[in-house]
């Protein structure tokens, strides 16, 4: 027996094994207080789970040498709330079940859409500006770092060509020219290098992409 499908009176009184006259007197008594059993088109009742579960707990309740009176008040209140509470759940789920079915109308869809586009544009935009922002801060820490490094090998070529006498100074000059030259050519290289990864570490930072 479920609450879904209810039975006729014959099912309820062999399965609570009492006679049928007991029965209808029973479910009178708990009418009697306010509960209100279905019934078909023939005025006969029908029984769900839960008040199948009532009738065997009045039972109990009369063995327990429980009033007629008392025990089927008992009963029916009981059976009033249980039903009120399930009214109310089922009214809740209903609920949902519209709220998850809505329906776009074409103008709200439209609309929809064209809020996703300008999401997505302002997404578009946040990240190009933080690309360029980030690419001007890295370019202004390799002219900084370049500026740097030139008055580095300046100051030493300096500090060298003092630190010489002059009958060597103008061969030592000429000796280590080309290879102050290339120090500086190989740091630019290097620089540059260092600027290509660093964008490309952004871009894949930015976009998960190779």
């Amino acid at each position: 027996m479920n609450n879904k499908y209810g039975v006729f009176a014959k099912e309820v009184y062999m399965h609570l094994d009492i006679n049928p006259a007991t029965l209808r007197n029973w479910s009178s008594m708990i009418e009697s207080h306010g509960y209100e059993f279905e019934k078909n088109h023939k005025g006969q009742r029908i029984y769900y789970q839960r008040e199948i579960f009532a009738l065997a707990n009045l039972k109990t309740l009369l063995a327990q040498r429980e009033s007629l009176e008392s025990a089927t008040k008992a009963v029916a209140a009981k059976l009033i709330e249980e039903k009120s509470a399930e009214k109310a759940i089922n009214a809740i789920t209903e609920k949902e079940e519209n709220e998850n079915s809505i329906t776009l109308s074409k103008s709200d869809l439209d609309n929809y859409i064209d809020n996703l586009e300008r999401k997505f544009s302002d997404f578009i935009a946040k990240r190009d500006a933080l690309f360029l922002e980030e690419m001007q801060k890295r370019d202004k820490l390799l002219l900084e770092a370049i500026t740097k490094m030139q008055l580095q090998v300046t100051a030493s070529k300096e500090a060298i060509e003092t630190s010489i006498n002059d009958d060597n100074k103008d061969d030592y000059k000429n000796e280590h020219t080309d290879i102050i030259l290339n120090e500086i050519k190989e740091l630019k290289q290097q620089i540059s290098a260092s600027q290509a990864e660093g964008k490309k570490g952004l871009f894949q930072k930015l976009f998960g992409k190779d």
